[in-house]
């Protein structure tokens, strides 16, 4: 059993200037061994956590980005309709530019802009697209374009609609739109060498 007694004895017997050196190397051990085995493991165990939580961030960002993408797909699905009903051979750039000129009349048309493209995450389809450039279109017309597109014979979404109203004419505004078809896309043609030979 440890005797406190001797060291307490033995520390009277010290000069002032030994018993302060002795106060200051049991100060600086206990100092260097709370650190060692106190807050160094208490640091690294919170720099760990901190790591963890900052990971466990990025994956919960990246799983929520990726429900936000499959639920964007759902809804572009459900605005597309029954794909199989779209007619691979429909001229979408034609169709819109009826339904235009019939919302808005000819002389607010800027452009008509065609693009296809096809979709990463469903090879067997096209999208089909026709930017629309407006200009000093009014409220009611651009309610009844929206309407005609949508609701029309053919199965037609909006992916981007920008409103913006003109400076000069506050009854008035500048169309930016996009209109999307999906349509089924071109089976490659059967090679000569991979068709059946007939048998004999």
């Amino acid at each position: 059993m440890f005797d406190f007694g001797s060291l307490s004895r033995y520390y009277d017997r010290l000069a002032p200037r030994e018993r302060v050196l002795l106060v200051f190397a049991a100060v600086a051990t206990v100092l260097i061994l709370g650190y060692t085995f106190v807050w160094d493991p208490l640091q690294v165990s919170m720099e760990q956590l901190s790591r963890r939580l900052s990971l466990k961030e990025k994956e919960l960002a990246e799983l929520q980005r990726e429900r936000e993408y499959y639920l964007e797909l759902l809804r572009q699905l459900e605005a597309y309709g029954d794909i199989s009903e779209v007619d691979p051979n429909f001229n979408l750039l034609g169709y819109l530019q009826g339904v235009v000129t019939a919302a808005v009349s000819r002389e607010k048309i800027v452009s008509l802009n065609p693009t296809t493209r096809p979709k990463p995450e469903a090879p067997e389809f096209l999208e089909e697209m026709v930017e629309i450039k407006l200009t000093q279109v009014a409220l009611p017309q651009i309610v009844d374009l929206l309407h005609r597109v949508e609701k029309g014979e053919h199965p037609l979404h909006f992916s981007r609609v920008a409103i913006k109203k003109r400076m000069n004419d506050p009854y008035s505004f500048d169309v930016q739109a996009i209109v999307a078809v999906l349509k089924p896309a071109e089976k490659p043609a059967e090679k000569a060498s991979e068709r059946p030979i007939p048998a004999s």
